[in-house]
């Protein structure tokens, strides 16, 4: 009967076709997607490291819970203050800002004081005051050394203490308010309100001490400048007495005013006998140069000789010596004598014509009114000598008058002259004396002010509520420090797990096996359930056998799928099972492995080549010895009949281990395993031998070179990418026929980026798998 496997005949379009159904629905994840690019990947992550986040998440809430809940209790007391506005009205008058620059400026003062209410200084008195130093928690910041030292010798000890008083204080503003609350924080409620309270007092008492410091200081310069401005003013009025009483304007009024934008201005009254004797001389000696104007009218009028102009004159005035109007040309009846001389003439004339025309002129009447006419016209010479006379003289004397009033005039204008110089000299004096004693009054008045201002703008700060000792802690807050230790816990759990995914350098899914290797994974290997684990237990059964159906039963069909399928021309009889080290489940795998081939209907032989540490003869429920290792040179013609036969599967033998050789790896390299090997191919379908680890020892490597295919088994979460990586160049490096990678133990094939290998339909109370 021919005992020959049956022949496998795959073309490669059905090979292509097998690899692709196998790249789409084969348990595998695509290569070349990350699990931190989408959501879904992270949520894997999270699935996979749940247990330790939660364990992270629950050990940091307890013990952020017992901080909390071991906080010492701090309680909180608060003092409000006021800041009222500014008073800038002062003598120079009142502000004229804008309500936008007043607020401002309240907003300056807020912050200013703000900043005053935690300076060093104001610090250091509370806590001197209050002697803190001997409380909690004061005491821990004393240095060692300074322990007796007062605080103004201990500067570590005082720095430490500032900064742990600062710590505990705060002072803000509320918005769009002139409040300033101060909150002091402390174990004991007490300390808490007097710290607050204290603080605020010493604020207060601080301003008034800088408003006295300050007006004292202005106080003395103000007196300072007074004893010297009074002594200007001294000196500047009694220069301005001498230069009066020198220049003889003692008479002269000075008078000062003072207008709106606080100059001050002074007017001199230079009305005196200098300007009044000027005036009258003005007046008297225009009089005289009108009575000379009239006078030489008169003069050049009667120096005619005609008695017509004389007469035409009437009764004109000629001044006199003394100016006044005594004097006329009818004075001692001239102008009435020329009259009447001159009315007799005509009278005379008229009777001589008279006479003449009625007697001829021949008639002794005629002769003696000719006479008397010659008499009266020699009577009416004389009278206008007389009166030309008259006139000269009265010229004669208004020129000379007016001369001598017109030098007395130039002399008083020159005396005037001269006190219009006096006088702006004087103007200058009495301005620098005014000066000075408006200037010392105005002083004088601020030193006055000086004195009362620090008690009355001490108004400006005031405590509007004190604190008062609490009767709740304010520290800590419960509900908010454990919700938020809790959101710390959590967010550090979920932390730690992408921390320790990415730490992990275990092979866990298809993408870990590529990125290390570059090899493709034949199948993955699930972990048992509870039944299979305990029905596993029995001598010679496995979960092909008793749980046909089962995940784990399927991962090895699919394993022998992919082996089958790996080559489409040559057939692969010799198939060599190792892994990187001790542990990762080889041995499980050459035996479910070699079952799987065995319900196939092949003949299998199972090879136990770890000499070293052999353990397949357990799953067989037989002894180790003899075996492997006992076969010798001579002894090369095993028969079937030596062989050990499965219990369950009759198509299914074992070649044990057998005692350990001196040397393992020079009997993988002898002609003995050699014919071994050659026996099993001959009388068996497949040859599935269990080596040692091939990064342990060399007996792998010698034997991947005498073998049809080498399956790799590495153990998910324990084989690191480093240890895949080294396989992977072994077998490179020795040109072995590798067909790929099998991954054992993985827990949960939907988190690593499988899928199932089960596929149930419940019909009736029947149940059906396809595999």
């Amino acid at each position: 009967m021919d005992r020959s496997p049956p022949k496998v005949s795959i073309t490669k379009k059905e090979h292509r076709s097998f690899l692709a159904e196998m790249q789409t629905r084969a348990h595998l994840a695509p290569v070349n997607a990350s699990e931190y690019e989408s959501l879904s990947g992270l949520l894997r992550v999270l699935r996979r490291r749940w247990r330790s986040a939660v364990l992270v998440a629950v050990v940091i809430a307890l013990l952020g819970t017992v901080a909390v809940l071991l906080m010492t209790p701090r309680y909180s007391a608060t003092a409000t203050i006021e800041v009222n506005r500014e008073d800038h009205e002062e003598a120079s008058g009142p502000r004229t800002d804008t309500p936008s620059d007043s607020a401002d400026d309240l907003k300056a003062e807020v912050q200013t004081d703000t900043s005053i209410l935690q300076s060093d200084g104001l610090v250091l008195r509370v806590i001197k005051d209050l002697d803190l130093a001997k409380k909690r928690p004061f005491l821990g910041a004393i240095v060692r050394g300074e322990a007796d030292k007062p605080l103004e010798d201990a500067p570590r000890t005082r720095e430490r203490m500032v900064k742990l008083f600062r710590k505990n204080l705060k002072v803000d503003s509320p918005p769009d308010t002139r409040l300033i609350n101060v909150t002091f924080e402390n174990p004991d409620p007490t300390v808490a309100a007097l710290a607050a309270n204290s603080l605020a007092k010493t604020f207060i008492d601080d301003y008034l001490e800088r408003r006295h410091r300050s007006t004292s200081q202005a106080s003395y310069w103000l007196q300072k400048e007074l004893d010297d401005l009074k002594k200007q003013v001294r000196d500047s009025e009694q220069r301005l007495a001498d230069y009066e009483r020198t220049t003889g304007l003692a008479g002269v009024q000075v008078s000062g005013s003072t207008s709106g934008d606080g100059t001050s201005s002074v007017s001199v009254n230079s009305h005196n006998t200098v300007l009044d004797r000027l005036f009258t001389l003005n007046q008297e000696m225009t009089s005289a140069e009108a009575n000379r104007i009239s006078s030489e009218a008169v003069y050049h009028l009667v120096k005619t000789q005609n008695p017509e102009v004389v007469l035409g004159l009437g009764s004109m005035s000629i001044a006199s010596g003394n100016g006044s109007s005594s004097g006329a040309l009818t004075a001692d009846g001239g102008v009435d004598l020329l009259r009447s001389l001159r009315t007799q003439e005509a009278s005379l004339r008229r009777e001589y014509a008279s006479y003449a025309t009625k007697y001829g002129e021949k008639n002794p009447r005629l002769l003696q009114l000719q006479e008397q006419i010659n008499a009266v016209d020699a009577q009416m010479q004389t009278e206008m000598a007389r009166i030309t006379k008259r006139a000269e003289n009265a010229y004669q004397y208004a020129k000379d008058n007016e001369n001598s009033i017109k030098g007395q005039f130039e002399k008083q204008q020159h005396e005037a002259i001269q006190l219009a110089d006096n006088t702006v000299q004087l103007q200058v004096l009495a301005q620098e004396a005014y000066s000075n004693r408006a200037l010392y009054q105005n002083l004088f008045s601020k030193l006055q002010e000086a004195s009362l201002s620090s008690g009355v703008r001490a108004t400006r700060i005031d405590v509007v509520n004190e604190a008062r000792p609490a009767g709740t802690p304010s520290s800590p807050d419960y509900p908010k420090y454990l919700t938020l230790v809790a959101g710390i816990g959590i967010f550090l759990g979920i932390s730690s797990a992408f921390v320790r995914e990415s730490l992990d350098e275990s092979i866990r899914t298809p993408l870990d096996i590529e990125a290390a290797s570059h090899l493709s994974i034949l199948a993955y290997i699930p972990t048992k359930s509870r039944a299979e684990t305990v029905t596993a237990g029995t001598v010679g059964e496995c979960a092909l056998i008793t749980n046909p159906y089962s995940p784990f039963s399927e991962s090895f069909r699919t394993l022998r799928t992919s082996i089958l399928h790996s080559h489409s021309v040559t057939r692969l009889q010799t198939l060599l099972v190792t892994s990187p080290h001790g542990g990762d489940g080889k041995t499980t795998v050459a035996y479910n492995l070699a079952v799987a081939f065995a319900q196939q209907g092949s003949r299998v032989v199972l090879l136990d080549a770890d000499l070293r540490n052999p353990d397949l003869h357990r799953l067989f429920g037989c002894e180790n010895s003899p075996g492997l290792g006992d076969v010798s040179a001579a002894d090369t013609h095993i028969e079937v009949s030596n062989l050990i036969q499965h219990s369950s599967i009759k198509t299914l033998y074992i070649l044990p281990a057998g005692n350990r050789p001196d040397l393992p790896s020079e009997f993988f390299s002898s002609a003995t395993f050699d014919a071994v090997l050659e026996m099993c191919t001959n009388r068996f379908d497949y040859v599935v031998i269990d080596s040692p680890p091939i990064l342990r020892v060399t007996d792998a490597t010698i034997i991947a070179k005498k073998v049809d295919g080498i399956i790799t088994v590495l153990r998910s979460q324990a084989t690191t990418r480093s240890m895949a990586s080294s396989v992977a160049q072994i077998l490179i490096r020795t040109h072995a026929p590798a067909l790929g990678f099998v991954l054992n133990g993985v827990h949960n094939p939907s988190l690593d980026g499988f899928h199932d290998y089960s596929y149930l339909r419940e019909k009736g109370s029947e149940t059906h798998a396809d595999a």
